[in-house]
């Protein structure tokens, strides 16, 4: 990818900025929010490529926001480890396949996410019992759709809370993995050359949107009933399910033709 268009740089802007919102709100969702509405307006390789340093300022800013944040790394940093191998996995393969699957892939772990309060209701007790194997599995499974899709978030989300970490705790430690994970795969697409002069030259203003939204979340977080804010969320990332379900399918059908 050698430069970006008008209208995929203005999405991106609109995009990073609604995503940050999202993220400083809750403390997660910059890349369940941002990866799927980029991808409806171009390819998953593009909107990851586009997102890769917002994501890596918002991850750093929630990471250090709290306190304490030292004590989170030094407990859960295996997880992160194996998130990193994890996620330059994935970064390689989303590089050598055709990206239209991957858009069936970011839906359904969208679907996951939404529908993780089901998920719940499984005995979970064998991750309390055995967290450093089980990290094993979830972080390299959170890499793995981190690297493809961008979306990592729901096996680490689910394992962590598992775990019955404080809210500020697995926040911290989330936003760890995330930085890892992030940190190997712009690593990757160095390595692949996919890191072109025009990303590079875009990344800083696009960066610095995702911090504004990410701070105007915080203040959202103080003035705006969460619950209503979650029902919108979900409501929004189900529309993008079934945006991103019809446009793989039109793409296949397309290709089959």
């Amino acid at each position: 990818m050698d430069a970006f268009t008008l209208n995929e740089l203005l999405i991106a802007f609109g995009v990073v900025l609604l995503a940050g919102l999202v993220h400083g709100t809750f403390g997660i969702g910059f890349p369940m929010v941002a990866t799927p509405v980029l991808a409806a307006f171009s390819d998953v390789k593009t909107a990851i490529l586009l997102t890769l340093a917002p994501n890596i300022a918002v991850n750093i800013w929630s990471l250090l926001h709290g306190g304490q944040w030292l004590d989170s790394v030094r407990a859960h940093w295996p997880v992160a480890v194996w998130m990193l191998g994890g996620s330059v996995i994935g970064t390689w393969l989303l590089s050598q396949m055709d990206p239209n699957p991957f858009r069936l892939l970011l839906a359904l772990t969208l679907a996951l996410y939404l529908l993780s309060h089901h998920l719940r209701q499984i005995n979970w007790q064998w991750v309390r019992n055995h967290p450093r194997r089980s990290g094993i599995g979830f972080g390299l499974l959170g890499g793995f759709l981190g690297g493809t899709v961008n979306v990592g978030g729901p096996p680490l989300l689910i394992y962590f809370m598992e775990l019955r970490l404080a809210p500020v705790v697995w926040v911290q430690a989330l936003n760890l993995c995330f930085l890892v994970g992030k940190t190997a795969q712009v690593s990757t697409f160095a390595i692949l050359g996919l890191l072109s002069a025009p990303l590079l030259l875009w990344s800083i203003p696009i960066g610095v949107v995702a911090l504004i939204g990410l701070r105007s979340g915080m203040w959202l977080r103080a003035h705006i009933p969460a619950q209503r804010y979650i029902h919108w969320l979900r409501a929004l990332l189900w529309g993008l399910c079934a945006l991103l379900l019809l446009q793989f399918l039109r793409e296949f059908v397309a290709a089959s033709s």
